[in-house]
C-alpha cells in the first residue's frame, strides 16, 4: 500500500455531482438549438406501405423531417462490429427502417423542431400505413422450418452459430460414475441508467468540422463510426463525453440516433439536441440476458466433475453491429468456471426474433454461464447427498495452477478459488445455518442458505473490434510542477478518473490535488477505446504509469544534473526530489520541471525540452490467432468471487427476503477500496433486481408490456439487504501494478447464489429451480409444480 495506491481517496468528480453543477447532456444548451424526436414502429413486424411526411413537415416550429429512404441516401451503413467470426451472419443496417419494421420501437422516422414538445407534435402528423408480418417472438420458434424469417436473403433465423470445445467430451461421458442433466432458463433484462441516452450535435459548414456531445463510454470509436456514416473525415470530427449519469455497457456505440442527430445538424446548419425518454430506452435500448442452456455433466461417485456439454440457444433480437453479439460467446467459453473441468463442449445458437437488439450489459454474459455452472455444482450435491459446498471445493481449480489453460482456451491469471469461499463461509456462519434453519422451519418459517463462486472475466479484447485491450494516456507536467492526465479512458460515473489520479500521482511523488485529470474528448486525448469490460484500471491505469515513469525519469535525470549526483541516486516524494542517502539534498519537483520548459540550454546533453510522455499498454495473455482447435484467449485477468446469501420465502405469497448477502472478492491489487466497494455493492444490487423481479415482458404478437418503472420493477435501497464484503488480494502476473478490473465485480454470481438459496429454503416442499427470475407469482408455480409432482 503506498501514499496513495491502496487508500480511500474521494472520487474526484463528487464535489460537482453532489452541489450539481455536473453537465450532463441534458443540461447543454446551445444558441439556436433545435430538439429532435423519433418516430418509432408500433408493430413488432411490419411492411411499410405508405410514410406521409408532409403533414408533419408544415406545422408551426417544425425545422425537419427525415424518412428512412432520406437517410439511406445521405449516410452509409453502419459497419460491422465483428467481422471475424465464422457462423455469423450479418445485414446491412441504417439508422430509420425504409420497406419493413421488425421490433416495437425500432426508428422509422425522426423530427427536427424548436422544442421536443413541437417535435412530438409532429411525429403525431407523420402518417404512416403498415402491413403486419407474422412476429416471431421466441427463439425455439423461430428455429423451426415454418418460422416467418426476419430477412428475406437468410435461409433461416440463426444469426450466430458456432461450437467450442476442448478436451475429449466422449471420453469424459465414457468415464463418469453419473451424469447430471437439466435445462437452465433465464429471462431477458436490462441496466436502466439514471440518465438515458442523450446526444447534442453541432456543424460549423464553413470549416466543416462537427462537435458531437454524447453520453457514451466510448468517445474515439463512436468518432470512427461517425466518419463512415457521414462519410466525412474523422479529424474533423470531435467527440465529447460530458458527465454519465450510469452506462453498465447501454452507451457503447453504435446507436441508429448517434449519426441522425448529426445528418440533422449538418442538413439545418444549427445545433439539435435529443434525449431519450424512458420507454424508449425500453423499447429500443439494447436488451440482455435471456438465455436457454441444456446441460449435461459427467459425473464422479466422489463428485468430480469430468466433462461439461451444453447447447445455448439465444434470443438475440434483430440484428445490429454490436457488442451484445458477443455474449453468448462470452458465456460459452466461461461455462467451466472457476473449476477444473477436463473435457468441455458447446454448441452456440443465436436466433434472430422480432425484439429488440441484444447489447452489452454488465456482466456480459458470464453471469449466464455462473448460474448453469453453478446450478450443476448444486445438482451434483443433491444427486450424490454431499455438501454444496464440498462438491466445489473438490473441483476447485487450485492456488499453484495458474495460470490455468481452460479446455475453452481462456488462460486464467491468478486467484485463490478455495480460500475466498473458505472466508465467505466464515463470515456467513455456514457450519451453524443448519441448526437456525432447523429453529426457523419448527416456527414455520423457510430460510434458505446458497453459495457461488464465480469468475468474472475483464479486459475483453476481440479480435477486428474496437474491444481491444489496449488503451493510451499522457502525462503532462506544467512549470509549477501540476500534472495534467490525457486518458483515452472513460468514466461513466464509476470514479475511474479517481484511480488514474491516484497512480499518477503515486508515481511522480505529488499529491493528488496537483493532478487534473482530462478525459472523454477526442480533440485533447489520446486515441483510446473508453470504458467497458472493467478495464480501467487494466489498461488506463497501467499505460498511465508508464507515461508518468517516462515522466518521471526526465525530471531526475534534471535534478540530478542540479544537484550534481546521478539520477539513479534520487527518488520522487512529497512534491521533492531527494538524494536517497543524503535527503537533505533535494529540490523542489517545480524547480525541475522550470528547469526544463524555461532554461532548455542548461539541460544534459542530448535532452529535448518538454515535460510530457504518451505511452500505450496492450495487455499480455491475449491470443487472437486460433490455435489448433480453433481456441482464441480475449480476456487478459479473471477477478473472481465467493458469495452466500441467506433468504426466507413465503411460501404462500412467493415473497423473497435477503437477509444477508457476503461476498468475498478478489480484482487483484485494490487501488482504492472504496471505489471497489462501491462497484461490487453496485453490482450486487443490479443482481437483485434482475434476480428477483427485473423482467422484458412481451406478448405472442411482440408488444413489449414492461415500459415504466410501474411494471419494470428495479429494487431501491430499501430492497437491497447490508451487503457484507471483504477484499481477498492474488495479483495479476499481467500487469503493472497486478490489478484485474472490477466494473463488473458483484453482478456476475447472485443469480446463482439467490436461486440456490431459495430452492434450499424451500427443499421441504420438493422443489427444484432452474430458471429465473424468482418473482413471487414464479415461486408460488413452482411450489405448486412440486405439490403437483409429489405422489
Amino acid at each position: 500500500m503506498g501514499r496513495y495506491v491502496g487508500q480511500r481517496v474521494r472520487k474526484l468528480d463528487d464535489p460537482a455531482l453532489l452541489s450539481g453543477s455536473a453537465r450532463f447532456v441534458g443540461d447543454l444548451q446551445l444558441p439556436r438549438m433545435l430538439h429532435a424526436a423519433v418516430l418509432r414502429s408500433p408493430h413488432a413486424h411490419a411492411r411499410i406501405v405508405e410514410l406521409d411526411t408532409g403533414p408533419a413537415r408544415r406545422r408551426a416550429g417544425v425545422a425537419a423531417v427525415l424518412t428512412g429512404a432520406e437517410a439511406q441516401a445521405a449516410l452509409h451503413p453502419f459497419p460491422d462490429f465483428f467481422h471475424d467470426f465464422q457462423g455469423l451472419r450479418s445485414a446491412p443496417t441504417g439508422c430509420l427502417a425504409t420497406d419493413r419494421v421488425r421490433y416495437v420501437g425500432e426508428p422509422v422516422a425522426v423530427a427536427a423542431a424548436e422544442d421536443r414538445y413541437a417535435a412530438e407534435d409532429a411525429l403525431e402528423a407523420i402518417r404512416v400505413a403498415y402491413e403486419p408480418l407474422p412476429p416471431v417472438v421466441n427463439a425455439e420458434r423461430a428455429l423451426e422450418p415454418d418460422a416467418p424469417r426476419l430477412y428475406e436473403d437468410w435461409p433461416d433465423n440463426l444469426m450466430f452459430h458456432f461450437t467450442v470445445k476442448g478436451g475429449d467430451i466422449e471420453e469424459a461421458f465414457r468415464r463418469a460414475d453419473l451424469v447430471v442433466s437439466d435445462r437452465v432458463t433465464i429471462h431477458r433484462y436490462t441496466g436502466t441508467p439514471l440518465e438515458t441516452r442523450g446526444y447534442v450535435a453541432d456543424f460549423d459548414a464553413a470549416s466543416g468540422s462537427l462537435t458531437f456531445w454524447a453520453s457514451t463510454q466510448q468517445p474515439h470509436p463512436l468518432r470512427t463510426i461517425l466518419a463512415t456514416v457521414l462519410q466525412i473525415p474523422e479529424s474533423r470530427i470531435r467527440v465529447i463525453q460530458p458527465a454519465v449519469g450510469g452506462a453498465f455497457g447501454l452507451k457503447t456505440p453504435p446507436y441508429p440516433e448517434e449519426p441522425l442527430i448529426c445528418l440533422l445538424a449538418m442538413k439545418l446548419g444549427r445545433p439539435v439536441k435529443w434525449i431519450e425518454d424512458r420507454r424508449e430506452h425500453f423499447v429500443a435500448t439494447g436488451h440482455a440476458r435471456e438465455q436457454i442452456h441444456d446441460f449435461e455433466a459427467a459425473v464422479t461417485r466422489d463428485g468430480v466433475v469430468l466433462g461439461l456439454r451444453d447447447r445455448l440457444t439465444v434470443d438475440l433480437g434483430t440484428f445490429f453491429p454490436q457488442q451484445g453479439l458477443m455474449q453468448m460467446y462470452v458465456t460459452a467459453k466461461h461455462l467451466p468456471g472457476p473449476y477444473r473441468i477436463g473435457h468441455f463442449q458447446v454448441e452456440g445458437r443465436g436466433v434472430a426474433t422480432n425484439k429488440t437488439s441484444y447489447f452489452a450489459y454488465r456482466g456480459f454474459g458470464k453471469e449466464a454461464a455462473n448460474l448453469v455452472y453453478e446450478r450443476m455444482m448444486d445438482m451434483v450435491a443433491r444427486r450424490l447427498d454431499l455438501d454444496p459446498a464440498e462438491v466445489r471445493f473438490r473441483n476447485f481449480i487450485q492456488p499453484q495452477d495458474f495460470p490455468y489453460p481452460s479446455p475453452s482456451g481462456a488462460v486464467y491469471d491468478s486467484g485463490d478459488y478455495p480460500a475466498a469461499l473458505r472466508r465467505a463461509l466464515e463470515i456467513i456462519g455456514y457450519r451453524g445455518f443448519r441448526d437456525e434453519q432447523r429453529r426457523a422451519r419448527a416456527e414455520g418459517r423457510l430460510l434458505g442458505i446458497g453459495i457461488a463462486s464465480a469468475i468474472e472475466p475483464a479486459g475483453a479484447s476481440v479480435p477486428a473490434s474496437f474491444t481491444q485491450g489496449y488503451d493510451g494516456t499522457t502525462v503532462r507536467v506544467d512549470p509549477s510542477g501540476k500534472v495534467t492526465v490525457l486518458t483515452g479512458i472513460t468514466s461513466p460515473g464509476s470514479g475511474n478518473e479517481t484511480g488514474i489520479a491516484q497512480v499518477v500521482a503515486e508515481e511522480l511523488g505529488v499529491d493528488i490535488e496537483d493532478v487534473t485529470v482530462i478525459q472523454g474528448d477526442t480533440a485533447a486525448c489520446p486515441y483510446g477505446l473508453g470504458n467497458y469490460s472493467s478495464r480501467s484500471t487494466i489498461v488506463g491505469a497501467s499505460s498511465a504509469i508508464l507515461a508518468a515513469r517516462d515522466v518521471k525519469e526526465k525530471l531526475l535525470r534534471v535534478a540530478g544534473s542540479m544537484l550534481e549526483c546521478d539520477a539513479e541516486d534520487l527518488r520522487v516524494e512529497a512534491g521533492h526530489i531527494a538524494h536517497r542517502e543524503a535527503p537533505r539534498r533535494r529540490v523542489p519537483l517545480r524547480d525541475a520541471a522550470m528547469r526544463v520548459l524555461s532554461d532548455p540550454y542548461r539541460l544534459p546533453p542530448g535532452m529535448e525540452p518538454g515535460l510530457e510522455a504518451t505511452r500505450y499498454f496492450l495487455t499480455p495473455n491475449i491470443r487472437h490467432t486460433p490455435d489448433a482447435e480453433g481456441h482464441i484467449n480475449t480476456y487478459p485477468t479473471y477477478p473472481n468471487a465467493a458469495n452466500a446469501a441467506i433468504v426466507e420465502v413465503d411460501p404462500g405469497t412467493g415473497r423473497v427476503r435477503v437477509l444477508r448477502y457476503v461476498v468475498v472478492h478478489d480484482c487483484g491489487t485494490v487501488v482504492n477500496p472504496m471505489l471497489v466497494e462501491g462497484q461490487v455493492r453496485g453490482g450486487i444490487a443490479q443482481g437483485l433486481g434482475g434476480a428477483l423481479g427485473e423482467e422484458l415482458r412481451y406478448d405472442e404478437r411482440g408488444q413489449i408490456l414492461t415500459t415504466t418503472f410501474m411494471d419494470y420493477l428495479v429494487p431501491g435501497a430499501a430492497d437491497l439487504p447490508d451487503i457484507e464484503m471483504e477484499h481477498q488480494v492474488t495479483p495479476s502476473p499481467f500487469t503493472p501494478l497486478g490489478s484485474k478490473g472490477c466494473g463488473e465485480g458483484g453482478a456476475v454470481a447472485v443469480s446463482a447464489t439467490l436461486v440456490s438459496a431459495v430452492e434450499d429454503a424451500l427443499a421441504p416442499l420438493g422443489v427444484t429451480l432452474m430458471q429465473t427470475p424468482l418473482r413471487p407469482d414464479a415461486v408460488v408455480q413452482a411450489i405448486a409444480g412440486a405439490a403437483a409432482r409429489t405422489p
